[in-house]
This record gives C-alpha cells, sequence and structure tokens, in this order.
C-alpha cells in the first residue's frame, strides 16, 4: 500500500518536480497517439527553450514561449509501435512503450463510472483482459473554477488488475474496436457520478445560448458562501483509533484494531488499505501517536477538494471473501480532527454503490468515541434495494468527504478541471453517457447536449469528430395506459443530437433494469457505441444501428411510418413462445389523449391503427420510463422510442 501511495503522490506531483522540459501526464509510458492524422505534443520549459521531439525518427522542433508553454505536431503516422518518445531541451525525456492506433473519449455521469467489475459478465471479461493493445487512462474526479493544463494520472496496459475498476462501457467499446480493427487503441475515461452536463460545458457556450442562460442565473444567485468554495480544496485532518466490534448478545467488547503496532492488519486477519485521488498536499499515516500518546493511530489528512472523497477501509478477510459478522451488532471506534465521514459496509450482493452507511458525522478537536449499530444503517435509496446481510460482509470504509450541500459543482467546473486538460490531445472521438441528473430539464437538454458537443469539437480544433451518445435505458414500472414521462423526454433530446454531424446514438431500451439507476448490462453499452461507429467512421459494411425513425405519413385511421437502419429488416421481438406482436405503440386525436395501438410490420414500415382512435394526428413508440417496446432490425438492433408530436411535456417550462 506504501508503494501505491508514493506512486500516487508522485503522479500527482510530476508537473512540478520534472525538470524542463516537462509533459503532461497524458504522455506517460504506455500512450497511444492517435493515428492518420498529425500529432499535437505540448509541455512546459523555461521561456526561450530550444525543444526537439522525436518518435520513430520523426523529428519536429519549437522554442517555448514566454509564458514558458511550447506546442508542436508530428506528422501523421499509420498505426503501429511500441516507439520510444525523446523530448529534448536542458534535459532529455523519454517516454517508451508508445503505441499509434485508436483513441477516444469516455465521459459523463455514474453509468459512464460504472465498473467492470459489477457489469453482467464483467468477472469473465476481467479474466481475459490481457490485451496489451488496448490502453487505458482514467482522470481524476476534480472540479475547479479555473482551466487546468494537467492531471494526476498516467496510462496503463490493460490487464485484468488495470481492467477491473475501469468504465465498463469503454472497456467493452474498446475491446470490440480492437478486436475488428486488429489496431492499438487508447480509452480515457473522464466522469464523475451525479452530475449534470453543464458542468462539463464550457462557460462561453451557456453564455452564447439565452435558453441556458437560466443555468448561470442559478449559479449566480446562488449564495456567496456556495462560490467561495467552488472549486476550493477543504484540509482535511482526522484520526481514527481503537475499533472495537459491539456483541449482539451484549458481552464484552471484542478488539478489532487499534493500530499499536502501526500495522496494517485487523484482528479477523485482514487488511486496510486507502485510497485517496486529492492534491499533492494528501497524506496517509499509520505512524502518528495515537490517543494518550500510546499506540497508533490511522490519519487521513490533507486538501480534499469538493465532492472528492478519501477512505480507510479494512477487509474482514485477507482474501477479501465475505465474513460472518451476525454475532455483532456494531462497531464502535474513536475519532478527531477536522472533517466530516461516514462509515459503510460492504457486502457482495450490492454492486451499484448503495452501501449501507452510517448518516454524516463531523470529527471534533478532542478524542470522541463513535457508536454505529448495523441496525441502524441504511442505503441513500438511489440504487437497488438490498437486505442487510451481517453474515456475509467483505469490508467496512470510512469515507471522509465533505457532508451533502458544502460541495457545489459549479456550472464548467468539470469541463475545466477534467475536459480542458486533455486538449489538444489527438483523439478519433468521444461517447457520452449522461443525463440522468437533466432529466428534470429535459427540454433546455435538446440546447445543452448540442452546446456541449459543439464546444468540445471547437475546442480541440479536429472538426466535428465523431460524437457518440449512449441514449437511457428503461427504468421502473411499466405504464397501463400511455403516460408522459421524464426519461422519455430526455431520450428524445438525446436522439435530437442527431441532428449535429457525425452524431451517433446507442440505444439501449431493453437492457435496463426496472428497478436499477446503474443497470449491470454494460456489454451491450459499449458494443453499440463500438458497432455505430465501426460502420459510420471506420466504413465497416455493417448494420450499426436500430431503427430510427423518419417519417409517419396519416391516413384516415391509420398512420405509416417510415425509418432509418431498418437492415434487413424490421422485426417484433418475442419471448421465443411464438410469432411476437409488436408492442409499445400509441395513437392519440386531436384531443391529444393516448391510445394504446395496434401495430403491423409492413415491409420496412409499420401501420399503426387504434379502435379508439378515429382519426389519428400523433402516434408515439416506447414513450415512458420502462416502456414495453420490442421493434428491433434483423440484425438484432432495438428501435429508439419516438413521438411525432411537439406537444408540451413534463419539463418544457423547467429551465
Amino acid at each position: 500500500m506504501r508503494k501505491f501511495l508514493l506512486g500516487c503522490l508522485l503522479v500527482v506531483a510530476s508537473a512540478s518536480l520534472w525538470a524542463d522540459p516537462t509533459l503532461p501526464s497524458l504522455f506517460s509510458h504506455h500512450m497511444v497517439l492517435q493515428r492518420g492524422r498529425p500529432i499535437p505534443v505540448w509541455g512546459w520549459a523555461d521561456p526561450g527553450e530550444k525543444i526537439s521531439v522525436t518518435l520513430n525518427s520523426l523529428t519536429r522542433d519549437t522554442v517555448a514561449a514566454a509564458d514558458g508553454r511550447w506546442k508542436l505536431e508530428l506528422p501523421s503516422m499509420p498505426a503501429g509501435g511500441p516507439f520510444l518518445l525523446t523530448v529534448r531541451g536542458k534535459k532529455t525525456l523519454e517516454v517508451k512503450d508508445v503505441l499509434v492506433g485508436e483513441v477516444w473519449i469516455f465521459s459523463g455521469q455514474s453509468n459512464m463510472s460504472f465498473a467492470l467489475s459489477g457489469a453482467t459478465g464483467g468477472e469473465a471479461a476481467i479474466a481475459t483482459a490481457n490485451n496489451p493493445e488496448i490502453r487505458l487512462f482514467t482522470v481524476p474526479q476534480r472540479s475547479t473554477m479555473e482551466p487546468q493544463t494537467n492531471v494526476a494520472s498516467q496510462w496503463v496496459q490493460c490487464s485484468p488488475d488495470t481492467a477491473r475498476s475501469f468504465s465498463a462501457a469503454a472497456y467493452f467499446f474498446g475491446r470490440k474496436l480492437q478486436s475488428t480493427l486488429h489496431v492499438p487503441v487508447g480509452l480515457i475515461h473522464t466522469s464523475w457520478p451525479g452530475t449534470a452536463a453543464e458542468s462539463w460545458t464550457p462557460l462561453e457556450a451557456l453564455r452564447a445560448d439565452a435558453e441556458l442562460k437560466p443555468i448561470l442565473d442559478r449559479w449566480n444567485a446562488a449564495p456567496a458562501e456556495a462560490h467561495a468554495s467552488a472549486g476550493r480544496a477543504a484540509e482535511i485532518g482526522m484520526e481514527f483509533d481503537d475499533f472495537v466490534l459491539l456483541p449482539a448478545d451484549g458481552g464484552p467488547p471484542v478488539a478489532f484494531s487499534n493500530f499499536d503496532d502501526g500495522g496494517m492488519t485487523n484482528a479477523l486477519h485482514g487488511y486496510w488499505t486507502y485510497q485517496w485521488n486529492a492534491g499533492p498536499q494528501s497524506a496517509f499515516d499509520l505512524t502518528r501517536p495515537g490517543r494518550g500518546g500510546a499506540g497508533y493511530a490511522a490519519r487521513i489528512s490533507g486538501a480534499l477538494e469538493p465532492n472528492e472523497t478519501a477512505s480507510l477501509s479494512s477487509s474482514f478477510r485477507a482474501d477479501d471473501a465475505p465474513a460472518d459478522l451476525s454475532a455483532y451488532a456494531g462497531i464502535r471506534f474513536y475519532v478527531r480532527g477536522s472533517g466530516a465521514f461516514q462509515l459503510f459496509t460492504i457486502q457482495p450482493t450490492i454492486y451499484d454503490w448503495d452501501n449501507y452507511g452510517s448518516p454524516g458525522l463531523q470529527a471534533t478537536a478532542d478524542w470522541q468515541p463513535i457508536t454505529i449499530w448495523f441496525k441502524d444503517l441504511k442505503q441513500a435509496g438511489w440504487g437497488v434495494v438490498e437486505p442487510f446481510t451481517p453474515a456475509s460482509l467483505t469490508s467496512l470504509m470510512i469515507q471522509v468527504k465533505r457532508l451533502p450541500g458544502e460541495d457545489p459543482l459549479p456550472p464548467s467546473s468539470l469541463y475545466q478541471a477534467m475536459i480542458a486538460p486533455l486538449i489538444p490531445y489527438g483523439i478519433r472521438g468521444a461517447a457520452w453517457y449522461q443525463g440522468e441528473s437533466n432529466a428534470y430539464r429535459s427540454y433546455q437538454y435538446r440546447r445543452l447536449l448540442p452546446a456541449l458537443i459543439t464546444a468540445w469539437r471547437k475546442a480541440w480544433g479536429e472538426g466535428d469528430f465523431p460524437f457518440l451518445v449512449v441514449q437511457l435505458p428503461n427504468l421502473g414500472q411499466h405504464d397501463e395506459k400511455p403516460s408522459e414521462a421524464l426519461w422519455s423526454e430526455l431520450r428524445e433530446a438525446q436522439w435530437m443530437a442527431l441532428r449535429l454531424p457525425n452524431t451517433g446514438l446507442a440505444v439501449t431500451i431493453d437492457v435496463g433494469d426496472p428497478n436499477n439507476l446503474h443497470p449491470p448490462r454494460k456489454q451491450e453499452v459499449g458494443e453499440r457505441l463500438a458497432l455505430w461507429t465501426l460502420g459510420a467512421t471506420y466504413g465497416e459494411k455493417i448494420e450499426y444501428s436500430g431503427p430510427l425513425y423518419e417519417s409517419a405519413k396519416f391516413t384516415g385511421a391509420q398512420v405509416t411510418i417510415q425509418f432509418t437502419h431498418t437492415g434487413s429488416g424490421l422485426q417484433a421481438r418475442g419471448d421465443g413462445a411464438g410469432p411476437a406482436k409488436l408492442r409499445g405503440f400509441a395513437l392519440a386525436g386531436s384531443d391529444h389523449v393516448f391510445h394504446w395501438a395496434d401495430a403491423t410490420i409492413a415491409g420496412n414500415t409499420v401501420v399503426v391503427t387504434s379502435p379508439e382512435v378515429a382519426a389519428p394526428v400523433a402516434v408515439r413508440y416506447g414513450w415512458g420510463g420502462n416502456p414495453e417496446c420490442n421493434l428491433y432490425n434483423q440484425e438484432g438492433l432495438p428501435a429508439s422510442p419516438f413521438r411525432t408530436d411537439d406537444w408540451p411535456g413534463l419539463t418544457n417550462n423547467e429551465k
């Protein structure tokens, strides 16, 4: 663990510790450069310092500007490697094992962050993830009001260890791309759970659109203390000591860990581990004097960025296997210092981070005992509801963070901290899985998502690079009658982004989970993203999308709907028990009241009628949080939900 911490600190501090010339962390060993286009290389040096960059015998020279920044472009290269990238100035830097291939950025919120280890089929994928032709780069979560020029990370080769915690959607995309194109693939993952699209959008793009101005108005109207703390690190310093388990039968406490030996094991023979993603001032110490001057206490300290967390965890078994703690009713420990924290128990049946936890607690300057009873632990409520299983717990975790409401994410703050430092690194395109946090403002999202896409493209200066969007999956219960739905309006806004050139849509209306905001079927998500770009970007002769609404013809009592991407033909997917009937279509007349409708496939069209609607004026398909809809093409790709009307919905007045 100490070796891991030292590595993290070296990476975090690299921008200030490397001798001149200096490279951003994107230019680290095992990196992947974009093939087939000029290769930007940049960094910092002394003003006026001469810089020479060489890659596979290609050399270009430049001079550092007055502010110390330098930038040049190497000629485009075909896929290949490994190569050595050499940067010469007053000193020489070498970046080894450089590949040239395809580079993609993956961004969004929690479903893009969803780790491969929790995905359906994830363990099998992890076991076979030894692929040096795929390289992974994860951007640490950070929020700031000022544009950043570097991030604390580095490229790693894809392996079972590195793929396990990587974005599942991004991994499955990269695996499909690499196995089809047979070139190196670099995957850059930069996402943050629970975030809204405006935090990922440059301020100038928000200012330029009158419909997006209310976003800035809300932030400008926020209390002064919110503005003062936005993007600013908070100093955290807490010590923990004398952990005991409290028997359920009322017997004497059982010592768990008091750190007297300064070690990292506990009484159950599990190990203490530590994770921190903050800046260079962060520290973890197992050798500070403990309570009363005797023994040692675990200490977490450092500059905690807004919305970041640090955690102190202890497994109950050395092999991370579940342990039976049903004989205990709770846990007690001592804490002192400054900062807020929560205690969580970790159980294998919970895979969406909605672990059973305590309320937020605050440390004080003096040592105080903290008693947490297992019966009082609760899930946050946004994940899958699971019963608490004290007989099958793998670990406990103390998470240090700011309390809710203390960590605002201002507009553009994630763009400044997690996108701007990546520019102008050469990429092929980007994939975006986000929208849940904007569902209450879906009509506004019609403007916001295109503004984000356009702004990213402008910032990179590479033209209209491919931008792929994951449409939100199904969630919630089926509606007995056709009704309005927030997620339907958000899916519509995502579909409307296809009006921009070179955009793509991965439809996932069939791979969600009615009870889970974070459905584990991420393989279909990643592979459908890959299919779109294999067909639209790389020219593979495949059908790469499910049916997309094109037009509707209203004739008397029936509506005939035309689609693009019908592939080898349309089909109604069933359960295999016989011919399937199309579901999910609804018609409305001039009264704007929708009724379920009968739908049949006629060639590459769908004909819709309803005995309750004699003169239909609008048709909808798959409209609902979790609609029953089963239109596919013969290639097995689902049709996107759509509607032909533009009648006001649930969010058209929300800004």
